[in-house]
């Protein structure tokens, strides 16, 4: 048994998504509701509802371990396609049910899905956070934003703040106190009838950078309610962010312990 404890108003399956993630499928939250095996205060429920603040939710599962098969795999590297609605800590904690002993090389967002890279050994782990530090891992994420570019093919450069009393981040055109300087490239790729789909790289990689930049130019991600319009989101019915992280190009100097993976270029190919 696990025991929440709520801090919004939200339905009940908003929060065990927050913290269940990909251990939790939608079959299987029908079948603990059917069961009545969740608890709200202490009496059981068999059907979603709102729950209000400091509501004390018990839910009787502790996770099922969902098998996931590495995109990649070399030189001690491994490459998962992360699912939407977990964390990128949670879903290395997944994979070490399976994969023991990954460790995380960087981050995507909760709501962004798509590649993530980890390391099996510690040669590997501390070549490939050097790597990332150095920006010398090329990311490549698809992005459907709200509206038509003017621009079909820009390098974006803005100045990005960190709020984190708000969780959030800021964009300014100059330099203001406790900004970075931030570089995103983007092009599009397929427009369609309210939206437009993007192929956008980061050159720097800062927290919500992508998200927060292209809501700086006037075309925020459909479903990201944070940097969006939660009244437009609706209305194209995306209730999640999407943006996806698809294509990951290494690169490495002969030096290397991770040589043997220079050029290497890795894609999601559904997507």
């Amino acid at each position: 048994m696990k025991t929440f404890i709520n801090e919004k108003p939200q339905k009940i399956s908003k929060l065990l998504a927050e913290n269940y993630g990909a251990e939790l499928s939608y079959s299987t939250l029908m079948k603990l509701f059917r069961n009545k095996d969740i608890k709200v205060n202490g009496k059981r429920v068999n059907k979603d509802l709102v729950i209000d603040v400091g509501a004390v939710i018990d839910v009787y599962f502790d996770g099922e371990t969902k098998l996931y098969s590495p995109v990649f795999e070399g030189c001690g590297i491994f490459v998962f396609d992360k699912p939407p609605t977990i964390t990128s800590e949670d879903f290395e904690a997944v994979l070490n049910k399976t994969y023991k002993g990954l460790k995380l090389c960087h981050r995507l967002d909760r709501n962004t899905s798509g590649l993530l890279v980890f390391a099996s050994d510690d040669t590997a782990y501390n070549e490939m956070l050097l790597a990332f530090k150095n920006r010398t891992v090329d990311k490549f994420y698809l992005a459907e934003v709200y509206g038509s570019l003017a621009v079909k093919k820009a390098r974006l450069t803005a100045y990005l703040y960190k709020d984190a009393t708000n969780s959030e981040v800021k964009i300014f055109d100059t330099q203001v106190k406790g900004s970075v300087k931030i570089i995103t490239e983007y092009e599009v790729i397929k427009e369609k009838e309210e939206t437009s789909i993007l192929s956008v790289k980061l050159i720097t990689g800062k927290t919500h950078q992508i998200r927060a930049h292209l809501a700086h130019i006037g075309h925020f991600i459909v479903g990201d309610g944070k940097y969006g319009d939660n009244k437009i989101n609706k209305m194209l019915k995306q209730k999640r962010q999407n943006l996806t992280a698809y294509k990951t190009i290494f690169h490495f100097d002969k030096s290397s312990p991770l040589s043997e993976l220079d050029g290497v270029e890795i894609t999601l190919t559904n997507k």
